[in-house]
């Protein structure tokens, strides 16, 4: 599974900055919105609410928000990378330094579930994680994610 299929280029944010978990929400949300015929405050409220269930922040400066919402692709995704990292009530306490996010429609359940699984197995590796980290450009990102 080639998960860059469903992240374009402008959908990827190297200098991300937020000063707080719910600034992140939303700046993520128009991250993911860009090019796409997809409101801002629908994604927010869907990423939100998932965040409301328990932190995506899995440890290891690395959030994997996502949720469903009716739109007209399967999936969709989004990419950011913190230099400082962001306070995300992350399960290690640590601040958030890669997003990841994904948005699918509801019919997608494998599919969402396939590529959550892919990208925690994914950013288990350290030298990934810190290749993403000090990444100069999308097709770096999109290179260390399709090794």
């Amino acid at each position: 599974m080639q998960l860059t299929k469903y992240i374009e280029d402008e959908n990827i944010d190297l200098d991300f900055k937020a000063n707080s978990k719910e600034e992140a929400l939303k700046k993520l949300a128009e991250l993911i919105s860009r090019g796409r015929n997809v409101k801002i405050d629908e994604i927010l409220k869907v990423l939100s609410e998932r965040e409301e269930l328990g932190s995506t922040g899995i440890g290891n400066e690395v959030a994997i928000p996502h949720g469903k919402l009716n739109i007209n692709e399967e999936l969709i995704g989004a990419i950011a990378v913190s230099k400082e990292g962001v306070e995300f009530d992350s399960l290690d306490g640590k601040p958030v330094k890669i997003f990841f996010v994904f948005i699918s429609s509801p019919e997608a359940t494998n599919l969402h579930l396939k590529v959550l699984a892919r990208v925690s197995k994914l950013l288990m590796d350290e030298n990934i994680r810190d290749r993403l980290i000090n990444a100069s450009s999308y097709e770096d990102i999109k290179k260390i994610i399709n090794q």
